[in-house]
This record gives structure tokens, sequence and C-alpha cells, in this order.
């Protein structure tokens, strides 16, 4: 990624500007398995609450339709 980028959080909604993976994800220490949850759940960056959030394992996850087969 070149320079910073206008991203809204997948989780919240929120705007927020990313740096990628040397931004919030490294300065909070989150952990592999953590950006592993994330990436399982959203497919872009999420704002530095929600990644707080994750952290502390206190993120709702996000709504997903469920349909039974």
């Amino acid at each position: 990624m070149k320079g910073p980028a206008q991203k809204t959080c997948e989780s919240c909604g929120q705007g927020f500007e990313c740096v990628g993976y040397l931004c919030w994800c490294s300065k909070l220490g989150i952990t592999e398995q953590q950006m592993d949850w994330i990436a399982e759940r959203y497919d872009d960056c999420l704002c530095l609450v929600c990644l707080r959030q994750v952290q502390n394992g206190t993120i709702i996850q996000p709504q997903q339709s469920e349909q039974g087969g």
C-alpha cells in the first residue's frame, strides 16, 4: 500500500485512515490468531476502536444472514 488510504470500518461503519499492517494492528499488539479471526469475518481493515475490541475480546461479531438448508 502506498501512503494512507481512507477506509470504512466493516464492523461499525466509522471512517478512518489506514496505513497498512504497521498501523494500529502492530501498535496494539494484535496477534496472528486475532488477525485470522478478523480475516475470517471481514474483507478489509477495522478502525482503532474495533481493533481494541478484538484485542480485548469484546467485539460483537458481524451479523451474517443464516439460511438453513
